[in-house]
């Protein structure tokens, strides 16, 4: 089993994020934007744009090559800069891993259309959860309990 059949996160799954290449240290992902990612102005929505940032920027740090395995983080800080407006309904994010420590990661995330116009980038602190802190990272389990969790509002 490689990355390519690790299961991603039902959010991940829900906006469509595909995982094009990953290695120790980097990532690449990609997204069709559809509609429902638009702004009022027709353009992916800021906050769909530093999704794409927090996946790619966390994934950087969790590459896992055994299989069965994984590893999990959690955001600290994430910092977004917006700096073009997409040009096509192709995203990729390109994360790199820039500085790690026992527990915590640090990661830089550049997105693009598929013309090559530079939409955003973004920086961010990780906590690796405890497992997750080796390569080896812990093992999944193969028919997880489900639970749901409600927010109140």
């Amino acid at each position: 089993m490689s990355w390519q059949n690790k299961k991603q996160p039902p959010f991940n799954d829900h906006l469509g994020v595909k995982i094009d290449e990953w290695q120790e240290g980097r990532v690449v992902i990609s997204v069709t934007v559809l509609p429902e990612h638009l702004n009022s102005h027709g353009v992916p929505h800021g906050g769909f744009i530093t999704t794409l940032i927090d996946i790619a920027g966390s994934y950087c740090g969790l590459y896992c090559p055994y299989p069965n395995r994984r590893r999990k983080s959690l955001t600290l800080s994430l910092t977004t800069n917006f700096t073009g407006r997409a040009k096509t309904n192709q995203l990729t994010a390109i994360g790199k891993l820039t500085s790690s420590g026992h527990k915590i990661f640090y990661s830089y995330t550049e997105v693009y259309d598929s013309v090559g116009t530079l939409l955003a980038t973004g920086q961010m602190t990780m906590r690796y959860q405890t497992g997750s802190e080796i390569l080896e990272g812990e093992a999944i389990e193969e028919h997880p309990a489900k639970t749901h969790h409600r927010i109140k509002v």
